[in-house]
């Protein structure tokens, strides 16, 4: 095609272009300017060098048992997230989840919630450390206050307070993340005992309906 015949077709281009009709085309996931960069969900969760294979199947055995709502959120952060397991570094605590940025260290005891509370504890474990994530790096400032509302307010940490679920955490962070993993699998867990004082909502499925567009 000579120059004389292509130049028409660069204008096109070039039109098309400016209105965002043709191009790349981005879609922020958190209301803040400030929000970590999201990872590439085919990133895929991490678990850390020397991970036995039983803990890992452990681990995404749990992610399967969520509904696909909470599945969809665990999938768009889980690129960020590197699993360990042992003994967690925080007093008293079966797991903790270390958030710096747009990454997150999720440490996770696995064998002694397993020996107490069977499959459900691990379960409720791994989904309540996820949701601190998903929490981190998803929920806008206006949908965390909105799902807080809807949670009993009968948890507190007072100074000094060794229940294992005040490890570094507000109070807000807390009534999340376990709101979060009695909603993904619709188990409130009135006989798994982690030492946690978060009252369930009225209705799980209420609870998380404003969750929906944080997926993307």
């Amino acid at each position: 095609m000579s120059r004389a015949a292509l130049a028409p077709v660069l204008l096109v281009v070039l039109a098309l272009l400016a209105v965002g009709v043709v191009g790349p085309r981005t879609q922020a996931r958190v209301a803040a300017a400030t929000a970590p960069a999201l990872p590439a969900r085919e990133a895929g969760l991490r678990f850390a060098a020397g991970t036995h294979p039983l803990d890992q199947q452990a681990v995404l055995a749990a992610i399967a048992r969520a509904q696909p709502e909470a599945r969809r959120l665990i999938d768009v952060v889980d690129g960020a997230v590197t699993i360990e397991v042992g003994p967690a570094d925080a007093a008293n605590a079966a797991g903790v989840a270390h958030i710096r940025g747009g990454e997150a260290r999720v440490v996770l005891d696995l064998g002694v919630i397993s020996r107490r509370f069977g499959e459900r504890g691990v379960t409720r474990l791994v989904l309540h450390e996820l949701a601190h994530v998903v929490d981190h790096l998803l929920v806008p400032d206006d949908t965390a206050a909105a799902l807080d509302a809807a949670v009993p307010q009968g948890y507190g940490c007072a100074a000094g307070d060794r229940d294992p679920s005040c490890a570094g955490r507000s109070d807000r962070e807390e009534r999340f993340a376990e709101s979060f993993a009695k909603w993904a699998v619709g188990d409130i867990g009135m006989d798994l005992d982690f030492g946690y004082r978060v009252p369930p909502p009225t209705s799980l499925t209420t609870w998380g309906a404003p969750m929906s567009s944080l997926s993307g």
